[in-house]
């Protein structure tokens, strides 16, 4: 009798699948036996059939030494309408064309959140379901040594599908010690790309690839400062105010009325020729030299403030350096602007629901204290 084949260790072909270290398929919303339906997964014996190519090895970020099968590099649609459904939550759309630095502002602002320089904003981190994507996105721009030619972290990628995009999400505590509840924020993590095209063309793939737009809480559009102080800044300027009037659409159907943040990223390449203003002004004067060429965006802003719907803009510089010389300036201030105005709309009370008499243990210690 003949000893089979010895099987090798599984292996997929899917980034985000941590089935091989932790037990989690990323297609576990498709699948109910992932072992024996998912095709990205191989398990081969050492005789390899010859119409079968031998399996590339899986990229090194999938199979770190310490994986946590509980979280994945980010959140695919049906897992963010998940916590959709657990009150509070909040969802805000970060966009911008390639290269506006969209990846670099979510980084810097895990990195403030994780660290506890969260400024001005009224709470504190408790967690992420993304904490794969935020620590490689963190180790990426830990290993920039400053030089302005290279990439401080990898762009999204580009995918042809028409799925919708993926997020990120942070969980956050309110700073009150007898507020008890834990507040989860999605942010979307969308390729440049996508957003060129939804604002180049208003076609119908767009629209697929974007449909969470009706429902977010609010939206951050990047517009590269340096970009537009050249000479096709005019031309960018054009096509972000396209956006923002899109967006402005989409908001003046939403009640409550979804605020709008515009940021200048990588305002620190043009302190020579600008300076920001005080607070998130939106008047084209304040701005200086950079408001002639951001005329089109901040028009566009007053057109949404006209109707109603809270407007501000906000100069950021996510790197101003690398990570051991130099700190982020002004990363907190959209997202403390924009959960401020969510927050508003919201009722912050915790039910003041008194422990029924031989009810559970466990409500008895809960603080069911209202906040003001």
């Amino acid at each position: 009798m003949s000893l089979p084949p010895p099987l090798r260790p599984l292996q997929c072909t899917n980034p985000d699948c941590t089935l091989p270290e932790g037990g989690r398929c990323a297609r576990v919303n498709e699948l109910t036996e992932p072992e024996r339906q998912c095709t990205d997964l191989l398990r081969q014996t050492t005789s390899v059939p010859e119409d079968r190519p031998e399996p590339l090895p899986p990229p090194s970020s999938a199979f770190s030494p310490d994986p946590a099968p509980w979280s994945g590099r980010h959140l695919d649609p049906v897992e963010a309408e998940r916590l959709l459904w657990r009150s509070p939550a909040r969802t805000f759309a970060v966009l911008g064309s390639y290269g506006a630095g969209k990846t670099c502002l979510l980084t810097s602002f895990f990195l403030q959140l994780a660290s506890a320089g969260r400024a001005a904003l009224p709470y504190r981190f408790a967690g992420s379901r993304s904490l794969h994507g935020f620590r490689e996105l963190a180790e990426r721009a830990a290993s920039w040594e400053g030089d302005p030619t290279q990439d401080i972290v990898d762009h999204t990628p580009v995918s042809e599908s028409d799925r919708p995009g993926t997020w990120l999400h942070v969980s956050l505590r309110p700073e009150s010690l007898h507020d008890d509840r834990v507040v989860d924020m999605l942010l979307a993590d969308l390729p440049g790309e996508w957003v060129d095209q939804y604002t180049g063309h208003d076609d119908a793939r767009a629209k697929r690839r974007l449909p969470f737009l009706r429902r977010c809480d609010g939206f951050i559009v990047l517009a590269d400062a340096d970009e537009l102080l050249s000479k096709k800044g005019r031309t960018r300027a054009s096509r972000t105010g396209v956006l923002v009037r899109r967006l402005s659409s989409i908001a003046g159907k939403r009640k409550p009325l979804p605020p709008i943040a515009v940021v200048f990223s990588k305002f620190d390449l043009v302190l020579d020729r600008s300076e920001p203003p005080d607070g998130w002004s939106i008047d084209p004067l304040a701005w200086g030299p950079l408001g002639k060429k951001a005329r089109a965006i901040l028009a566009a802003l007053q057109q949404a403030q006209d109707t109603g719907i809270p407007a501000g803009a906000f100069a950021v510089s996510a790197f101003p350096g690398a990570l051991h010389t130099g700190q982020p300036v002004g990363v907190m201030e959209p997202f403390r602007w924009l959960m401020g105005h969510v927050d508003r709309t919201m009722d912050r009370r915790t039910p003041p629901i008194e422990p029924s008499e031989g009810g559970p243990s466990f409500q008895a210690m809960r603080r069911w204290r209202p906040t003001a």
